[in-house]
């Protein structure tokens, strides 16, 4: 959304990190197609989508981008008062634990609410999906885990044995597993090298990975885990080349019209909750915006036991709704 309002030197930086294409047209074409095609489609697991900008009175959003970003990413524009920032940021807040099923309760502090404030513009995802093949809760037991400094951590392993996309991929140096979820086109793939210090390297190589994967009985031993994340990203951002919209020289007119704002803080929030029955997931991302001052098939059960630090994506054959990795266990 903030892409499309970007003008300049300004545009052409996110562009590059973020990999659009120039024509915004089309990254709005396909981010309605996205959506469109998202609705109504999963019938047992949940995955929602949801995207509000909430403007500080005075300001008006340049009716173009307002007209963009309702159309094609379904994105409502609500003016709020400042006056009261406690107030405010109870009001951002309650959208964000409704999105995200009060597994994300808040994303902004009274703090955030400054007298500069132009805008905040919010991205949500939820996602709840039960196993097709559920985890038997009696087969769960206290196992150690290894971490990457060699080091023991006690874990409860679920234990599932069955046929699944799985192998081991000789270019990997690791062992991928796909766990679909019951009646949804959505699976969990895991990703577990065989090294206990390999993840960092692993993860490397997996970005876009889309290999089929053949079906194997397979011996599985996955330990439950919960993490949450806070994340402020804009020194990430700007060492990965999106500077200019945090400068003085940001270019953002086609936002409020005038070429006095910029991106002041980007702030992340995840959590992910894997058990016997399935997983669920939210995340949600706040853009504050300120004025400037090969595989092969074993013979046998394949033995996947991720006892030892592994990466993980959510996704569909098109796309990656959630990525993360497990590498140690909180005690």
């Amino acid at each position: 959304m903030v892409y499309m309002a970007a003008g300049g030197n300004t545009a052409q930086e996110m562009k590059d990190v973020l990999k659009h294409p120039t024509d915004k047209k089309e990254v709005a074409r396909k981010y309605k197609e996205f959506l469109t095609n998202l609705e109504g489609r999963e019938k047992v697991a949940i995955l929602d989508l949801a995207n509000r900008i909430y403007v500080t009175n005075g300001f008006t959003i340049v009716p173009d981008f307002n007209q963009v970003v309702k159309d094609s990413f379904k994105a409502e524009a609500e003016a709020i008062s400042i006056s009261d920032p406690d107030k405010a940021a109870l009001i951002i807040n309650k959208w964000v634990n409704d999105r995200t099923r009060s597994r994300i309760k808040t994303i902004v502090t009274d703090q955030d609410i400054s007298p500069d404030l132009v805008m905040i513009l919010l991205n949500a995802i939820y996602f709840k999906g039960q196993w097709q093949y559920e985890f038997d809760p009696k087969r769960t037991k206290q196992a150690d885990f290894r971490t990457a400094d060699k080091k023991t951590v006690p874990v409860q392993m679920m234990s599932l044995s069955g046929a699944f996309k799985a192998g081991y991929i000789h270019d990997l140096d690791a062992k991928v597993i796909e766990l679909p979820y019951r009646n949804s086109s959505l699976s969990m793939v895991i990703f577990l090298p065989e090294k206990d210090d390999g993840l960092p390297e692993l993860e490397k190589k997996i970005a876009g990975f889309s290999r089929r994967l053949p079906k194997v009985n397979v011996n599985l031993k996955l330990p439950k885990f919960k993490i949450e994340l806070t994340s402020e990203l804009g020194n990430i951002l700007q060492t990965m080349g999106i500077r200019d919209a945090f400068s003085p020289s940001a270019d953002f007119k086609g936002l409020v019209g005038k070429n006095g704002v910029r991106i002041s803080k980007v702030r992340h929030k995840a959590f992910i909750e894997v058990n016997e029955e399935g997983a669920e997931a939210a995340a949600i991302t706040a853009v504050i915006m300120v004025l400037k001052c090969s595989w092969c098939v074993p013979p046998f059960p394949l033995d996947f036991n991720a006892d030892h630090p592994f990466a993980y994506v959510i996704r569909d054959k098109d796309t990656i709704y959630f990525q993360g990795h497990f590498v140690k266990p909180e005690k």
